[in-house]
C-alpha cells in the first residue's frame, strides 16, 4: 500500500520541515551535500531572509524589492534553491543579478541572489548597522560556503579563514576569483555600519551566497551538513 509523506510524518514534524528549506548541493560531480541556509524573523524561514528589527521598523527602516517602495517590508525572503552543485565565482552572472530586483534565477547555475533597497521613511537621520550571522553550522560548511555583499555598487566577498595542511601550507586560489574579507568570528561574517543615513536615502544591495567549488574545504566532509545565517538591519543609538 502507498503512503502519502503525511501519513508517515507527524504534523509537528511535517510542520519543522516547512520551516526549514533546504538547498541541495553536489560535491566533485556526484556528492549530495545538504545546504541549508536558514534566518528567522518572528516565525518565518527561508534560504536567506534580510530583516529590519522592530524599533528601526517602527523609526522608519524599510525594506523593498524595487527602488520605488511600493510595496515596504520589515523582511524580505529568498526563493529556496533545489539540487544545486558546487560553482565557483567567476561562474556568477553578477551584471544580471543587480539588474534584477528581488530574487535572481540563474538558468544554468544554483545558488541564492536576491536584490533589493533599504531606505529611511522616518524623520531623523540616523545611523544604520547591519551584520550577517552565522545562526548554526554543521560539517564544517562555514569553511567552504561564500557570501558576497554588494552595497550600492561596491562588492565584498567574505569567507572563513583557510586552514593550513599537514605541511604548513596555505590553499592557493585561481586569480581569477577575487580577493576576500575573513568573517569576523565564527559566528559574524560582517558587521558594518552605515553613517547618518538620511530622510529619503536609499541604498541598494545584492547579496550573493555559494559553495565554492575551488576551496579545498569543499570535500566529501561537508554531506549532509547544513549552514543557517540572517541579516539583520538595525539603528545605532550608540555613536559617541
Amino acid at each position: 500500500m502507498l503512503m502519502t509523506i503525511s501519513q508517515i510524518v507527524s504534523p509537528r514534524k511535517m510542520a519543522r520541515r516547512s520551516r526549514l528549506l533546504r538547498v541541495s548541493l553536489m560535491v566533485s560531480g556526484f556528492l549530495s551535500v545538504l545546504f541549508a541556509i536558514i534566518s528567522y524573523y518572528g516565525q518565518s524561514s527561508g534560504n536567506f531572509v534580510m530583516s529590519v528589527d522592530y524599533t528601526a521598523y517602527h523609526r522608519g527602516i524599510i525594506l523593498s524589492n524595487d527602488s520605488t517602495f511600493t510595496l515596504p517590508e520589515p523582511q524580505l525572503m529568498t526563493q529556496p534553491v533545489n539540487d544545486a552543485r558546487d560553482i565557483t565565482y567567476s561562474w556568477i552572472k553578477l551584471d544580471e543579478i543587480e539588474q534584477t530586483d528581488g530574487n535572481f534565477i540563474d538558468p544554468d547555475y544554483d545558488y541564492i541572489a536576491y536584490t533589493f533597497y533599504l531606505k529611511n521613511e522616518g524623520n531623523e537621520p540616523v545611523d544604520v548597522i547591519y551584520s550577517i550571522k552565522i545562526t548554526d553550522s554543521q560539517n564544517d560548511l562555514d569553511k567552504s560556503v561564500r557570501v558576497l555583499v554588494i552595497e550600492d555598487g561596491s562588492a565584498t566577498m567574505f569567507q572563513k579563514p583557510d586552514t593550513a595542511d599537514a605541511n604548513g601550507n596555505y590553499p592557493s586560489y585561481p586569480g581569477i576569483l577575487p580577493d576576500t574579507k575573513y568573517f569576523l568570528s565564527n559566528s559574524i561574517v560582517t558587521r558594518k555600519k552605515i553613517l547618518n543615513f538620511q530622510p529619503d536615502e536609499y541604498k541598494k544591495f545584492s547579496v550573493i551566497v555559494w559553495l565554492e567549488g575551488q576551496d579545498p574545504d569543499t570535500t566529501d566532509a561537508i554531506i549532509g551538513g547544513n549552514i543557517k545565517l540572517q541579516m539583520v538591519f538595525a539603528i545605532d543609538d550608540n555613536t559617541v
